[in-house]
């Protein structure tokens, strides 16, 4: 990861419900490039299949088999992502992830992962830690902190008593951005961090939708 922004694409496969309504795959990927198709009734319509192809930085193909060469489980993703991400933060630069899709796309599970499969999160935070203990000569002190943003309140998930308070967001003139009155907890495991990040997950605001009913 050489420039600034690194942007990737990640393909999921078809849920239950589009496999129940015979729903078929419109894309396709081959290095770093995304190809979508226009669906066989809409192609049909037009005189032909169009398509239009992407290059992104990254494109991983996980709607496939997970035998398949090109198929990209979570690991495939870390090493591509967050091995860098870790990297550039070790060397003193603040980084971020983000990511982005409609609901039922894959972001929970591309960034937080199942308990069998963790995502980038926890792979990043016990390649830290595991760094941290090999490292000598150098003293670390990890803090952190869990927030979510629903419906323009910002919240914070590590303060179960506030949870029905909206935070303040502002600017401090020489560190940025930051939350105001934001729980920080000083960490020194991964297992203390997976345990903030479970009782941040408890506190989540979870709201079913017509996309992942």
């Amino acid at each position: 990861m050489s420039s600034n922004v690194v942007v990737a694409v990640r393909c999921r496969p078809l849920n239950s419900r589009e496999r129940a309504r015979g729903a078929t795959s419109l894309v396709s990927m081959e290095g770093q490039q995304t190809t979508l198709s226009q669906p066989p009734d809409a192609a049909k319509a037009a005189g032909g299949r169009k398509q239009r192809t992407y290059t992104f930085d990254h494109s991983f193909w996980t709607a496939g088999d997970a035998a398949s060469a090109k198929y990209a489980s979570q690991e495939t993703v870390f090493g591509a992502i967050g091995q860098a991400v870790l990297q550039h933060a070790l060397s003193g630069y603040h980084c971020c992830v983000f990511a982005y899709g409609q609901t039922g796309s894959g972001k929970s599970y591309t960034m937080m992962g199942t308990g069998a499969d963790p995502g980038l999160i926890p792979r990043i935070c016990q390649q830290l830690f595991t760094t941290i203990a090999a490292s000598t000569g150098v003293s670390y002190h990890v803090e952190v902190s869990y927030l979510e943003i629903y419906n323009e309140r910002v919240r914070d998930l590590l303060s179960p008593g506030a949870a029905g308070r909206s935070l303040r967001v502002r600017e401090h003139p020489a560190l940025g951005p930051y939350v105001e009155d934001l729980t920080t907890a000083a960490v020194s495991t991964y297992e203390e961090m997976l345990a903030h990040m479970s009782q941040g997950n408890k506190a989540r605001m979870v709201a079913a939708t017509s996309m992942n009913e």
